[in-house]
């Protein structure tokens, strides 16, 4: 479970980097067009989520390191594990909107 905390810790990290990244390569404002507004909006709501998993998996590997790593504390790794499934999944309608609406 440690491992696997930090292997997440890293990912989160990497995921954050990425769209902060990709919020520079946007070829389009947010006060542009009603597609810049709803592009920027998806996206910086799946940023924050990122941020926030990323912020509690990085609390979470933390603690497991130390003597509080028992009892209520594999509950809270295991609701961490679900978030994380929620992020990529709200990933996936975000993803059909921003880079393929577009083309069709």
């Amino acid at each position: 479970m440690r491992r696997d905390l930090v292997i997440m810790s890293l990912i989160g990290l990497v995921a954050v980097a990425l769209r902060l990244y990709e919020f520079t390569g946007l070829a389009v404002r947010w006060d542009q067009n009603a597609y810049g507004s709803i592009t920027w909006v998806l996206l910086a709501l799946h940023f924050t989520h990122l941020i926030t998993d990323a912020g509690d998996t990085l609390v979470l590997t933390a603690l497991m390191f130390t003597r509080h790593a028992k009892g209520k504390r594999f509950s809270d790794v295991s609701d961490n594990a679900f978030y994380w499934y929620f992020v990529v999944a709200s990933w996936l309608p975000i993803y059909l909107v921003v880079y393929w609406l577009p083309r069709w």
